[in-house]
């Protein structure tokens, strides 16, 4: 498909959480505890899709002469001060949750609502090497998880009295969390990708974060392919991909929490619907369509969009912003 085209290169400045794994040999299925961050996900974990797809990329350390570059947000100031020429470079940041990426080219975002001009939306990757839920388990609701950064977990769902509530009803609080500490390190401890017991997964995030619209739908995502309902809190990553009631249960509160639990429990046939719309619904977010999507915009849609006569002066000014950068950092 990219047969001959020009060659993408993907900026990874720091990858000794990788040790002594070579990017070129890692298979995301079978070694999916390295992508557990963001530059990971997003750099690496891409770069190493397309290439198994037979894409034309290349990862790098250090900034290429010229050409696309792709980088996570949090390096693209390393890649401007780094660069020989950053006006050569055809800069394309890939934003995760940050902020704006003023200095980039294009921006790689993860939902449709954070789309400006001359953003992509292309989605997280779903979790790699994931373990579907036990079909065996029937529509039984035992154990409810959440999976994820503990910051990014209601306080009413981390203390005592929701355990209690929940162990009430017979249900068991699978808290799987961990407190990051930077985006180079492998969390090789965590079960991430693990819904084999996991019946139901609730992610109510703090109310300050609902409107935060640069946050992903990937703990939908996942949901939807590991054959598991969702009780998720009332963000804009999950309602635009909303078409009923079946693809979650919103809740505001523990208290709503609760009673979507009680929902799940007392009608087998809610439970059993939404398994099979998630099902559905997780195709559109398979690797091999968001391969395709990458494609489509580093190898279509940007050259299309540079090859106009107006591109040249943004470059120029985005170079003197990176030049005044670098003055200011000396």
């Amino acid at each position: 498909m990219t047969q001959g085209a020009h060659r993408v290169s993907f900026y990874l400045p720091n990858r000794s959480g990788l040790r002594s794994l070579e990017p070129l040999t890692l298979d995301p299925e079978r070694d999916w505890a390295v992508f557990g961050t963001g530059v990971y996900v997003w750099i690496l974990q891409t770069f190493v899709r397309l290439h198994r797809a037979g894409a034309h990329v290349q990862l790098v350390d250090a900034p290429p002469p010229g050409g696309i570059v792709v980088t996570h947000a949090d390096h693209l100031s390393r890649l401007l001060a780094d660069a020989p020429s950053p006006a050569e470079l055809t800069i394309v940041a890939a934003r995760s949750d940050r902020g704006p990426q003023w200095l980039a080219d294009f921006t790689i975002v993860q939902n449709a609502a954070s789309a400006r001009r001359g953003d992509f939306f292309i989605p997280s990757w779903s979790q790699p090497g994931l373990i579907p839920r036990n079909r065996e388990r029937g529509t039984r609701l035992e154990r409810a998880a959440y999976v994820g950064a503990i910051k990014e977990l209601d306080p009413e769902l981390t203390g005592a009295a929701w355990k209690d509530a929940l162990r009430a009803r017979g249900v068991e609080w699978d808290l799987r969390t961990v407190a990051f500490s930077g985006n180079d390190r492998v969390y090789s401890e965590l079960r991430w990708n693990d819904y084999s017991t996991t019946d139901a997964i609730v992610a109510l995030r703090p109310k300050e974060s609902w409107d935060v619209r640069s946050k992903p739908a990937a703990k939908l995502q996942n949901a939807w392919a590991a054959g598991v309902p969702a009780i998720l809190s009332p963000e804009i990553a999950y309602r635009e991909l909303r078409r009923s009631r079946l693809d979650y249960l919103e809740v505001r509160s523990r208290t709503e929490a609760l009673e979507a639990i009680d929902a799940l429990r007392a009608d087998p046939s809610l439970y059993a619907d939404m398994v099979s719309n998630g099902v559905e619904r997780a195709r559109d977010f398979q690797p091999d369509r968001l391969v395709e999507r990458w494609i489509e915009v580093l190898w279509r849609r940007i050259p299309e969009r540079t090859a106009r006569p107006g591109y040249r002066l943004l470059v120029n000014a985005r170079g003197l912003r990176a030049f005044l950068r670098r003055i200011r950092q000396r």
